[in-house]
């Protein structure tokens, strides 16, 4: 009878890493309290020339900018070019405000759940989504020939 062998988890190994997960988790935690602390300046400062939407807005383009470069440079030490990584963050970024918006919009207003499972379920889900992402396809070491950084 032959051996079994067990799948080669190892490249899986430096991805689930405490190490990775807890800087992961700090530049999220990081860019979670600049987005509060934008969005209400901005929207205490500029109440003439933002709209608290347009404010929110701005936050979170400030809160994007400092988690792509927090993730490049501290969570996945990236060294690849920003013209490959820069625009699949942008992807990623867009598709977490999707799934923001349609699934309360699904959840709540289709199905009739309660707000705290879509909300639960979005702080769930887009965590894991961006950590898989950015660590397979994003910062994945592979970028481009001849692009510079």
């Amino acid at each position: 009878m032959p051996a079994l062998r067990r799948p080669d988890i190892s490249a899986w190994r430096g991805t689930l890493s405490p190490r990775r997960l807890l800087k992961f988790a700090s530049v999220g935690l990081a860019a979670t309290v600049l987005y509060a602390l934008c969005a209400g300046l901005f929207i205490s400062a500029g109440s003439r020339y933002l709209s608290p939407a347009t404010a929110s807005v701005a936050a979170y383009a400030v809160a994007a900018i400092f988690s792509y470069l927090g993730h490049k440079f501290f969570t996945f030490m990236s060294a690849g070019s920003h013209r490959f990584e820069a625009p699949r963050f942008a992807v990623l970024t867009g598709f977490g405000l999707a799934i923001a918006y349609l699934l309360p919009m699904l959840l709540v207003g289709q199905f009739g759940l309660p707000v705290a499972i879509s909300i639960l379920l979005t702080c769930i889900l887009i965590p894991v989504v961006n950590f898989v992402v950015l660590e397979r396809w994003i910062f994945s070491g592979r970028s481009v020939a001849g692009d510079a950084l």
